[in-house]
This record gives structure tokens, sequence and C-alpha cells, in this order.
């Protein structure tokens, strides 16, 4: 007896005509709207693809095996890379343009993105204030809560690399990290170094993310107060110095 098997076509399997309903514009005549929104949409789905990838590299890392870390983080700059680039699509809009559909949008911001809150947390260097954030609701927060929770990416580094130096017990991560990059020949030191730079690509990635992101905001309502209650410009300038690991950036000072 044969089993007769539907094949799988390429819409269905994607389910295009499902996504291609998720664009609404709110302001009629306002033809930046879309892309507006096709940008942020496919950034929240890219976060979704780097929390994945930042979980399997942690896992990789607190499982004493960086060398299966590396190609997780490889992903992940790489995504990074392209999410630049789509800020840079979005300077094609005429601050004019911006403000046709602005004020509808409030008090909606990409402050407000939880999965960006929990790429910072499952990297190591989220921030508790951010669970009390009242624009986020109950299930939101315990997600939050809950990747603030979960082991970091910087958590499994120390503790992959203490095990590399046979270190046991309260651990110098500046003093372990200047041993690593003055010394890894090592198999094991090896992949902890290429980790160690991998984790400095993300790192100067989500730097250079503000900082685009900072200069877009800028070209489109200047000093404008941003939606969602924030302080627009003056909010993303006190994002700039902001670093997830100030222990790899330290090193290059000290070695």
């Amino acid at each position: 007896m044969l089993l007769c098997v539907a094949s799988t076509d390429y819409s269905s399997y994607l389910k295009i005509n499902d996504l291609l309903t998720l664009q609404v514009p709110l302001t009629e005549g306002a033809p930046d709207e879309l892309l507006f929104i096709v940008v942020h949409q496919s950034y929240e789905l890219w976060f979704k693809v780097i929390i994945d990838e930042l979980r399997r590299a942690s896992r990789a890392l607190w499982a004493n095996e960086p060398w299966n870390a590396r190609p997780h983080l490889v992903r992940v700059v790489s995504i990074e890379d392209l999410l630049i680039q789509h800020l840079r699509v979005l300077e094609t809009m005429s601050p004019e343009g911006f403000l046709e559909f602005r004020d509808p949008l409030d008090p909606a911001s990409g402050f407000q993105s939880a999965q960006f809150r929990v790429i910072e947390f499952l990297s190591g260097g989220g921030r508790p204030e951010t669970l009390t954030f009242a624009f986020f609701d109950d299930d939101t927060r315990a997600r939050l809560v809950e990747a603030s929770q979960s082991p970091s990416l910087w958590g499994g580094f120390e503790f992959a690399l203490g095990r590399a130096l046979g270190e046991g017990g309260d651990l110098d991560p500046l003093r372990m990290a200047c041993e690593l990059y003055r010394e890894h020949h090592s198999a094991t030191t090896s992949s902890l170094h290429a980790v160690a730079e991998l984790m400095m690509d993300h790192d100067e990635r989500l730097a250079m993310w503000r900082h685009q992101h900072m200069m877009m905001a800028g070209r489109q309502i200047g000093r404008r107060p941003g939606t969602g209650g924030s302080e627009g410009m003056a909010y993303l300038d006190t994002t700039i110095a902001q670093r997830l690991y100030p222990v790899l950036w330290q090193v290059r000072s000290v070695l």
C-alpha cells in the first residue's frame, strides 16, 4: 500500500500569505510607513534568531566546549552586520516623510522591544532595571526574568576559561583574560580566544548599531522627544558608551 505524502510548496511552508497581511500602516497617504514597518518587523525576526544562537553558544561554553560556540557567534555577528544595513535603508526616508506617520505611533517605541532586552541578558550585559519597565505586560516581564536568570554567554565564557586555566573559586576575569590573550596555543585556549574575539565583534556591532541608530534618529527628528516617553536623541546619546564586555575591552590596555 502506497502512502501519498503531500508536498510542501514555498508559500505554504513560509506562510507567505499570512506574513504579507502583517504590515498594517496607521496613516493613509504616508508611503514611507510601509518601509518603517517592514524594517522593524525584520528586526524582530532576526532578534529571534540571535536569541536562539546566543542560547546555543552559551550552552556550549557552559558544557566546556568553546569550539562548538564559535559557529553560533559567527552567525550572530553576521546578522548584526545585516541589521546595521537595515538602518541605512531607513535613512532613505526624509524627515518630512517620517513625520507624516510619526504621531500616531506614540507611545510605541523601539525602546519597548522585549527581544532586544533578552539579547542583552543572554549576552551577559542586561540591566536589572529593565525588569521594572511599566510598559511590559506580565507575560513579557516573565520572559525577561527568565532570560535574566538564564546562564549567560559571559558567564559561560568565564566558566570555560577557568576550566581551561585550571582555576576554581573566586576568579579574576581580567587576569584570566590577559593570560588567555598572552597564551592560546592549545586547542581549547585557541577556541576560547576565538570566542573572546567573536564576543568583542558582537559587542562592537551592537555599539555600531546604537551609534547608527542615534545618527538616523538625528536625521529624522533632530532633538524632538522620542515616542514612548523617551528623550529621543538625548537618551540615545547615553547608550553609545554601553559595552557588554568591559573586561575584554580593558585587556587591550593592560597587555
